[in-house]
């Protein structure tokens, strides 16, 4: 199972004890990470589900008949909105409160899903790097090294730029995020891989290296944000 697969599972069933979603979650800190928020939110909704009706007090007391049972169905339907309302405004309150997953653990997870991007050796003409840049508004300045991979992901529910970098020391993933705001440099070693998110002009711009490289994360990120520019 790949990273993708596992969180399908989890999202079907959190207490899903297949041995093979067990063994990835051994070795994806990520995923385990995920795993531990879908079983924490997993237990608060059903208690969230299990909270009783509230009671009505009829009129005379709790054994009193009502003298027409037509006037009391817009009371029960009222109650039961209003419990119906309560839990929904419980389970969001318990979503808010549950800890989603870090923006670096999600460019580190999306890294699972194009295992082939590192190995690629040829250097793509600009205008294939143009072309998938724009789909996302934006352009690359002169600057940047050759580029040997190139693609728009569908990440966090829009599709961003994904680039492999050919530097030195080695290749390195950029990752273009307009819409994902951070407020100062993010650092993160994790999941076989390591590197930085930074602010950008608008949103942010993530780079991420091979644990075992020698990249210099923070170099790189520097000459993207020089050389990144955004067309609207």
């Amino acid at each position: 199972m790949n990273c993708s697969d596992v969180r399908f599972a989890l999202a079907a069933d959190p207490s899903d004890a297949g041995a093979e979603l067990a063994a990835h979650l051994d070795s994806c800190a990520t995923c385990a990470a995920y795993a531990r928020d879908m079983l924490l939110l997993d237990g608060k909704l059903r208690q969230a589900m299990q909270m009783p009706a509230p009671e009505i007090a009829l009129p005379g007391g709790p054994h009193a008949v009502a003298p027409a049972p037509r006037r009391w169905p817009g009371v029960r339907q009222l109650a039961l909105a209003a419990s119906i309302a309560g839990v929904a405004l419980l389970v969001g309150v318990l979503w808010i409160g549950v800890p989603r997953q870090s923006l670096a653990s999600a460019v580190v997870g999306h890294m699972a899903h194009e295992p082939g991007a590192w190995l690629r050796q040829d250097v793509l003409p600009a205008t294939a790097v143009a072309t998938v840049l724009a789909r996302s508004r934006v352009a690359l300045r002169d600057g940047m090294p050759a580029v040997s991979y190139a693609s728009s992901c569908w990440f966090r529910g829009r599709h961003v730029p994904h680039l492999v970098v050919r530097m030195p020391d080695g290749p390195v993933t950029v990752m273009v995020l307009p819409h994902d705001e951070v407020a100062g440099r993010v650092a993160f070693d994790e999941g076989g891989y390591r590197g930085v998110i930074v602010p950008a002009p608008r949103g942010a711009i993530a780079v991420l290296a091979r644990e075992a490289s020698e990249v210099d994360a923070d170099a790189v990120a520097d000459m993207a944000r020089a050389a990144i520019s955004y067309l609207d």
